[in-house]
């Protein structure tokens, strides 16, 4: 029977008569990737801080690993990203070694594990100096600092390009593999995190909508993967070398009902065998929730 590493009871967080969060209860288990789906602005960000004592809930209760008394000293067994800052001067090395020291981690070779993790082996320009991406992976490796067993990650894939978001799609499943962490990840694509997590929650205008798991959504749910091209012929004849079969053309317009999880690799041999990729995603004809899902896997 899984564990409840994290359980919020009726959480409820009110600006004047603004309701951010309205009796939210999420119930996260041990070992999960906990995908929380919202649209921006749906209360993700406020119901992290109030999880991590970084605002006071109006009225509920948090629960981390069995504990709600001490909440200050469960909460050390949490680390988090949210807009990562760092030192801009320093390497990726130097800002996790101060952070070890801030911290009171001394576990040898802290900082270079972490940075294997994520990617950042070697790396020795400074901050200041990093993309998007970059900045988000050396924000993870803080969060990971210390080895904690729950893991908050506020929209690590905002703002990346689509070969971003699918280095930060492989940072996260590697972390999670390699820590053993629970993770909590937000996002407002309900198409990426789908391709992560084991449990979603969804939440809308401070309300949770549902919580389902991985399997019941897509029992819930039909998907396939649209591809618009230069050249629908050749693309289906790049593809059937591959024995990827079934393919309904409309205009430009590939439609797939299977290989859903190899998008990546889809893309990859129709460029190389010189056909245009101008849009690749998954379509949901389907969503188990009123108003949260569109025909291109996003939140609008």
């Amino acid at each position: 029977m899984p564990q409840t590493i994290l359980h919020t009871d009726d959480l409820t967080k009110k600006y004047g008569e603004f309701f951010a969060l309205d009796r939210v209860s999420i119930n996260v288990e041990q070992g999960d990737i906990y995908g929380l789906i919202g649209r921006n602005g749906a209360g993700k960000t406020t119901l992290f801080k109030c999880v991590m004592g970084l605002a006071k809930p109006t009225s509920g209760t948090v629960t981390i690993n069995n504990e709600k008394s001490n909440l200050n000293l469960a909460r050390r067994q949490m680390g988090f990203m949210i807009n990562p800052s760092f030192f801009g001067y320093l390497n990726p090395k130097e800002n996790l070694d101060y952070l070890c020291k801030v911290k009171g981690v001394s576990a040898r070779g802290e900082s270079d594990r972490l940075l294997d993790i994520v990617g950042l082996s070697g790396v020795k320009k400074p901050f200041k100096a990093f993309s998007l991406g970059m900045k988000q992976r050396l924000g993870i490796a803080g969060a990971l600092l210390g080895s904690p067993p729950i893991v908050v990650l506020d929209e690590p894939i905002n703002g990346l390009d689509p070969q971003g978001i699918v280095d930060m799609r492989a940072v996260i499943t590697n972390a999670h593999a390699q820590t053993g962490a629970t993770f909590i990840v937000s996002s407002h694509i309900l198409s990426e995190l789908d391709l992560v997590a084991t449990r979603f929650g969804f939440i809308e205008q401070g309300v949770l909508l549902s919580e389902i798991t991985h399997t019941g959504l897509h029992e819930l749910t039909r998907k396939s993967l649209v591809i618009e091209v230069d050249d629908p012929a050749t693309a289906c004849a790049v593809l059937a070398m591959y024995n990827v079969g079934d393919v309904h053309v409309e205009g430009t317009q590939l439609t797939l009902e299977s290989h859903l999880n190899q998008s990546d690799d889809i893309a990859q041999v129709l460029v190389t065998a010189g056909v245009r990729v101008y849009d690749l995603h998954i379509r949901r004809t389907s969503s188990p929730l009123s108003g949260t899902g569109s025909p291109n896997g996003k939140l609008l």
